[in-house]
């Protein structure tokens, strides 16, 4: 019992010394404004109750360019705060408490890994994370992302576990609110469940619950954009972030001119020639609800054929994603990314956690080997398009664990046999 009091207290205040770090970083280093996608959305949700982005001569188009989640996140503590407190205050307050649970959750994955001794450790290494810190005070929905999608795998595998009521619907309610927050999602659930299904780890019946749990949350949303759109779609954005990816300007961190460029509107130059041939059709789309989708389209037509017709370039540039996600980036043209207190951390746990991978293959544990299947999606799919600094947090909690299996096997081949 003195064990487990002891233990308790050493994650109780790693959590809340977590919690006042992340409050004294985003004092000095938070965001002091409301800025791109999120300002526009939550101003049309606010003053006209649409969820609209582009605007053309005062008609409100509706919009699909974003997954809404984080958007309606921002829209309901707008209304909680009953303009009596500092909205960017209370947003950054919320993204800090779910960065700081989001600590636990990951020591409760752990804990279905390794020993309380390593989980805290772990657990020690998340939470102080100097990316992970930082994070908490951007007005991004990064920090949602990483606390459903941690959520996600600690109660996948409580349902591994324990097939209970409780469990199902969490994960299912966990899995509709990521659907709705990552548009790349789908794509990650759909190969989780036939993975599930191909070790017959969960019961057809209780798969057919959380389909239908997760179809009652997301079909408000979805009906909505079948009856704007005459589409049953989520997010229709893959085509201008595939091109953003995949330009003749691309680099590891998307497309290389300045991302103030507007190819809406009729009075900025976009300099290059291609990107000039796009603007022109994008002025020619008639001014509809039809018009994000069929703006990204023209994104899309235009990535794949710079696909096709040089894959050789976009493979070497995919390449390079997939080492500076991994590892670090090089080339970064982020501010400040360089410092020492993000670029060390982050280049020594992709180095040590990558010999990990080869030791998580060989135990062969279902837990395990599904973090490197969620792991290795997560790569492939931003790599295809492009990666931002803050993208690092997704695999973070992966890498860490990956980097505790391997010194956890270089101490007990080693160190042991030179105590015996």
């Amino acid at each position: 019992m003195t064990k487990i009091k002891y233990k308790f207290s050493i994650l109780f205040w790693l959590i809340i010394v977590s919690f006042f770090l992340r409050v004294i970083a985003a004092y000095f280093f938070g965001d002091q404004n409301l800025e791109n996608e999120w300002k526009t959305l939550l101003y049309n949700l606010v003053n006209h109750k649409s969820y609209s982005f582009y605007q053309f001569n005062g008609q409100l188009l509706p919009s699909v360019y974003m997954p809404p989640m984080y958007a309606f996140l921002l829209y309901f503590i707008k209304i909680i705060s009953f303009e009596k407190l500092n909205f960017l205050n209370l947003v950054v307050f919320v993204q800090i408490v779910l960065s700081t649970y989001s600590i636990y959750i990951f020591y409760k994955i752990n804990k279905n890994i390794f020993n309380e001794k390593i989980s805290l450790i772990n657990s020690f290494l998340y939470a102080l994370f100097p990316l992970n810190i930082y994070t908490a005070g951007q007005v991004s929905s990064i920090n949602f992302q990483i606390f459903l999608s941690l959520l996600f795998i600690q109660y996948l595998f409580s349902l591994i576990d324990s097939q209970t009521k409780k469990n199902i619907l969490i994960f299912s309610v966990t899995t509709a609110l990521l659907l709705l927050t990552r548009g790349e999602f789908s794509l990650i659930l759909i190969i989780t469940f036939f993975y599930l299904i191909l070790l017959k780890k969960i019961k057809f019946q209780n798969l057919v619950k959380i389909t239908a749990i997760i179809i009652l949350i997301v079909s408000p949303y979805l009906v909505r954009n079948y009856y704007t759109f005459d589409k049953i779609t989520i997010v229709k954005s893959l085509g201008y972030n595939l091109w953003k990816g995949n330009n003749q300007l691309s680099l590891v961190e998307g497309s290389g001119f300045s991302p103030t460029i507007n190819f809406d509107d009729p009075d900025i130059n976009v300099g290059h020639s291609d990107f000039k041939r796009i603007k022109k059709k994008i002025q020619n789309i008639k001014i509809d609800k039809y018009y994000e989708i069929e703006r990204d389209q023209i994104f899309l037509r235009e990535a794949l054929n710079n696909l096709f017709y040089d894959p050789h370039k976009y493979f070497n540039l995919f390449l390079k994603k997939i080492f500076s996600f991994y590892f670090i980036d090089f080339k970064s043209n982020y501010p400040n990314y360089y410092n020492f207190f993000h670029f060390i951390p982050v280049f020594v746990v992709g180095i040590l956690s990558f010999p990990g991978i080869m030791i998580a293959l060989k135990k062969n544990i279902f837990k395990i080997n599904y973090l490197l299947i969620y792991l290795f999606l997560n790569i492939v799919i931003f790599s295809s398009f492009f990666i931002l600094p803050r993208y690092k947090l997704i695999i973070l909690p992966m890498q860490i664990i990956l980097t505790a299996l391997f010194i956890n096997y270089i101490y007990k081949k080693f160190f042991l046999k030179i105590k015996k």
